[in-house]
């Protein structure tokens, strides 16, 4: 049994929130007008969120819909998408030459290491801008650095022992390409694999057309969330969804928002959760037990325990 995780909205979640929307809003819009009224909108709705005691990710999700809605425009993030893209491909077979030759345990922590190099592309964290010129040197920063929450042990026992069905829930775009090397050691040790993306664009994480023409397309099924949310906050995410995660025997989750919004599903469904991230927020990280900047590879299984 675990425990569960929670991520109530803490003061700095505020501040988190406005520094994403100086990313967002100019995206959003070039007209001076209409960027003050979708920053005063944001400031009403922040306060509301805190009187109505809402969680960081219902607050945010709901005001980037309204943002988004408001703007008339679907994916304004789509142009950082591509330079993420665009860097991962550069810099993936650099990365996938530190790989060969590994077998094992030691494989399975080299592709871990290069999973989480892809999550730092996190536009949406404040106090995080990510260095696209330098991903590959991150990746050797977090082989030396390991895994300050180290449940590999756990994953690479699961995975040899058994097979099944493995759901794999991808985070960002660009960081999709760093996870082809653990998809693949996944398939070589027998299992299928579930590669989950967003329903539709939600700031810079990964749909369907960020895997469009990857060598996931061959590796696993591919499927979205049906949600527009970043995370799989229950009340967004489709039937369908949750049905897959209901059929999986492992779920390894990528990235911080679906830490905020997973563990709602994985204790109603009991599945095997492997947490996998960089950690960036100090107050995501703090909920699961770790510091702002450490590596995480967390295992959850069973129903939760409540408190």
């Amino acid at each position: 049994m675990s425990r569960p995780i929670e991520v109530p909205l803490a003061p700095e979640c505020s501040a988190c929130i406005v520094s994403s929307l100086k990313t967002m809003i100019p995206l959003l819009t070039a007209e001076p007008n209409e960027q003050f009224e979708m920053f005063r909108l944001a400031y009403k709705r922040i306060s509301e969120g805190y009187d109505k005691g809402l969680t960081p990710v219902v607050l945010s999700i709901s005001l980037y819909q309204e943002l988004y809605t408001r703007a008339g425009v679907e994916d304004p993030y789509k142009q950082i998408k591509y330079e993420s893209t665009k860097a991962a491909l550069k810099t993936l077979p650099l990365i996938e030459e530190r790989l060969r030759g590994l077998e094992g345990k030691e494989a399975l922590d080299a592709s871990l290491a290069a999973a989480i190099t892809g999550n730092v592309i996190d536009f949406n964290t404040a106090a995080h801008s990510p260095d696209l010129d330098r991903l590959v040197e991150t990746f050797d920063e977090i082989r030396g650095e390991g895994f300050h929450i180290d449940d590999t042990e756990a994953l690479w026992s699961s995975l040899t022992s058994r097979t099944g069905d493995l759901m794999y829930l991808a985070d960002n775009a660009g960081e999709v390409l760093f996870d082809i090397p653990l998809v693949r050691l996944i398939r070589s040790l027998g299992w299928r694999v579930i590669y989950v993306v967003k329903g539709k664009p939600m700031i810079n994480d990964a749909t369907r057309e960020d895997t469009t023409g990857t060598e996931l397309e061959t590796l696993a099924d591919i499927i979205d969330t049906g949600g527009w949310a970043h995370g799989v906050p229950m009340e967004w995410v489709s039937r369908e969804f949750l049905d897959a995660v209901r059929s999986a025997d492992i779920v390894i989750s990528k990235g911080q928002a679906n830490i905020e919004t997973f563990p709602a599903i994985q204790q109603q469904t009991g599945v095997e959760t492997y947490y996998v991230t960089r950690a960036k927020c100090p107050h995501i990280s703090a909920a699961i037990g770790t510091e702002a900047g450490t590596n995480v590879v967390m295992r959850r299984t069973g129903h939760v325990v409540p408190k």
